[in-house]
């Protein structure tokens, strides 16, 4: 039962309900009814799929759905609360966090990506607001595979790009298949952002990103961030490459170095 308003979601209101002992927060799709029949059918498909994706996962930093279903003619999904904010609030010059606790959020997201991956999610819209967390209780939750792919099941159509373009690796935006590897960019992106309060690629339209990926590397972390360590802008560097064969394949490997570079910094800054 809707107890409350919770706001307005990419998809619809978001509504606060009781589960039982739990409360819970229910994504509604709201159709355009002056879409096209099939147009409407895709959305619903694509909607309902999220559900589908999330109860193929069980992790820690993964929000996890409760139930799902349609109610007159409105299709739903009550899913864990999140906690606190999303991390585009944390994405600006004049609010970044401190660099070890940004480099652990990369870890615990990498690692949330790694158990994804492994069965067959690639969530293929990563980005700050996607991902909620809670600096006083330090919970994270990793949200919206609404455009995720499960398995072999692949919904988009010939010519349609799904997701973000400003997180999406080079082989998304020309419309190749997303694997593995796209997440993999994608964190590289957020974690350039969060460390400098910039986009790797700053773009206004589609096609001023495609340019300005096509013309070469972005401005190196240290550009803006010099006191940062040359080692670790060549770890962070790592995630960004064109080729999607150069990124780091072994993300749990990548998670434990981040850490290591988490403590260093950490340490940096007490001694």
């Amino acid at each position: 039962m809707a107890t409350g308003v919770l706001g307005q979601g990419a998809t619809g209101p978001v509504y606060l309900a009781q589960a039982g002992a739990q409360q819970v927060a229910v994504k509604t799709l709201q159709l355009d009814p002056a879409l096209p029949a099939a147009e409407q059918a895709s959305q619903r498909q694509r909607f309902m799929r999220q559900a589908e994706v999330l109860r193929s996962l069980s992790h820690p930093d993964i929000i996890a759905v409760v139930e799902s279903g349609e109610r007159q003619g409105v299709p739903w999904i009550a899913m864990e609360l999140a906690p606190g904010a999303d991390l585009s609030r944390y994405a600006r010059r004049q609010r970044l966090l401190p660099e070890p606790l940004v480099l652990r959020i990369g870890a615990r997201i990498a690692r949330a990506l790694a158990h994804a991956h492994e069965r067959g999610v690639v969530h293929r819209d990563l980005k700050p607001a996607n991902v909620r967390i809670d600096l006083a209780t330090q919970q994270l939750k990793l949200v919206d595979f609404g455009v995720a792919r499960l398995h072999d099941a692949e919904v988009t159509r010939t010519g349609v790009t799904l997701g973000t373009p400003a997180y999406m690796a080079p082989e998304q935006l020309t419309g190749e298949p997303a694997d593995a590897r796209t997440d993999t960019y994608a964190l590289g992106v957020m974690l350039y952002e969060l460390l400098t309060g910039r986009l790797p690629y700053p773009a206004t339209t589609l096609g001023e990103l495609l340019r300005a990926v096509s013309a070469g590397d972005p401005a190196p972390l240290r550009h803006w961030r010099p006191d940062l360590p040359e080692d670790l802008e060549r770890l962070l560097a790592q995630l960004l490459r064109r080729p999607p064969g150069l990124r780091p394949q072994n993300l749990p490997g990548l998670a434990a170095e981040l850490e290591r570079w988490a403590t260093r910094l950490q340490q940096s800054t007490h001694a």
